[in-house]
């Protein structure tokens, strides 16, 4: 289907799938519904409202045996998964979700039953923020199915969206949550965290934040290089945010759950910068995890005990790592 839900002409057999693609479509615009709108499903072109302040815009593809594998993980909770690491990047700016885009390139031996699974799955996640699918683009392939989504979210109230350049020296830097280990189920299961980012951009005026996607490390990193500046992370406070499942996953690899809780990836809890004279009472009853602070040398360091200080190595998940 193109933008808005109508059967697309790219087609390596027009006679032989023109049929099967038609009932697919018929058989989607029934479970997502008219839509809202002067446009609604089924047209060439998706309409959103105006709306104060702008839209911002996340995109975020999918391949099967990268992110997700079809031969293990069921089709609800790899749609799930798409639409969830896009909703996370709202998060990340402090942002509202609107309405998002679903484009699949499917593998031409799925059926049509776990195709809509897949949308399901879309579409579950989707509501629990609302934020529906407006539109899309389906099509067929020899090759692994790809799922690429793109979500349009709004400024909250009269708050600014959250970039990652904003971090200063002597802000202090916090998690949302614990980290590590996420393979062991954690990566098909993501929570964006967009409430409590909305609670954090109307309590402290953070500086900077992103989602930990990459790795704490790298996604770290990534503040540091937009805002021109370094971090220290503590190691009582890093032991302190290692998740269970990096213990459990460390049993198995050998590796020390600290490791894991740097370098691992697919957490999608954020990491938040904030002042250094923000309120510690706020933070704490925000839920907030300490880890460290932003520092004037651009080193990424780890804080001993002892107060001495070493290179923490920046890696993470990353292509084109050949």
């Amino acid at each position: 289907m193109n933008a808005a839900g109508n059967p697309s002409n790219k087609k390596s057999n027009p006679d032989a799938s023109a049929k099967g693609e038609r009932e697919f479509i018929r058989r989607l615009a029934a479970e997502l519904g008219p839509g809202t709108g002067p446009v609604g499903f089924g047209n060439d072109l998706a309409a959103l409202e105006p709306v104060a302040g702008g839209l911002l815009w996340s995109t975020d593809m999918l391949m099967d045996g990268v992110d997700f594998e079809s031969g293990k993980h069921a089709w609800r909770d790899i749609g799930r998964k798409a639409m969830a690491v896009n909703l996370s990047d709202c998060a990340a700016g402090a942002t509202v979700p609107v309405a998002a885009l679903c484009a699949v390139a499917l593998n031409d031996q799925l059926s049509m039953d776990d195709a809509l699974e897949l949308f399901r799955g879309v579409r579950d996640c989707g509501a629990e923020y609302d934020c529906p699918i407006t539109g899309g683009d389906t099509n067929s392939w020899a090759q692994p199915t790809v799922i690429c989504i793109t979500v349009a979210a709004r400024p909250d109230a009269d708050r600014p969206s959250v970039t990652r350049g904003g971090a200063r020296p002597g802000d202090r830097i916090y998690l949302t949550g614990r980290v590590g280990g996420s393979l062991l189920g954690r990566h098909m299961q993501p929570t964006p965290r967009i409430l409590i980012a909305l609670d954090i951009n109307r309590q402290l005026n953070p500086r900077a934040m992103i989602d930990i996607s990459d790795g704490l490390a790298i996604d770290l990193w990534h503040i540091c290089e937009s805002s021109g500046c370094g971090a220290t992370i503590d190691e009582k406070s890093l032991d302190n945010v290692v998740h269970p499942d990096a213990e459990r996953l460390a049993r198995k690899t050998g590796k020390p759950p600290r490791e894991h809780a740097l370098y691992d990836g697919e957490d999608f809890e954020l990491i938040v910068v904030v002042a250094g004279d923000a309120p510690a009472d706020a933070c704490r009853r925000l839920g907030l995890l300490p880890l460290g602070e932003i520092t004037v040398e651009h080193k990424l360091m780890l804080r001993q005990g002892d107060g001495r200080r070493s290179p923490l190595e920046i890696r993470g998940w990353e292509h084109f790592r050949a």
